[in-house]
């Protein structure tokens, strides 16, 4: 997965919080989109993240440990809220 690339200040505004710290680590690392919730989140990962991985900051040290993206870990495409194709 292609990592982002952060100027200076944004890499400050992620390095604030535990999960920002986090994700700088995992896209270092690993590379990808940040992982979000969102309303349109099936409840299976809702429930993986929180119950298996201790949240998002457990998930992505997760995603570490095995090299893969959190979306590979979860089996998802991450796209919950956009409408699928018949």
């Amino acid at each position: 997965m292609a990592k982002k690339v952060f100027d200076e200040i944004q890499r400050d505004i992620y390095s604030r919080s535990p999960i920002g710290r986090a994700y700088l680590e995992y896209n270092d690392k690993v590379g990808g989109e940040p992982f979000g919730f969102n309303g349109a989140m099936p409840v299976d990962v809702l429930d993986a993240v929180d119950v298996k991985y201790g949240g998002v900051v457990g998930l992505y040290h997760e995603c570490i440990k095995q090299g893969k993206t959190w979306e590979e870990l979860l089996d998802t495409s991450g796209k919950w809220d956009e409408l699928q194709e018949e």
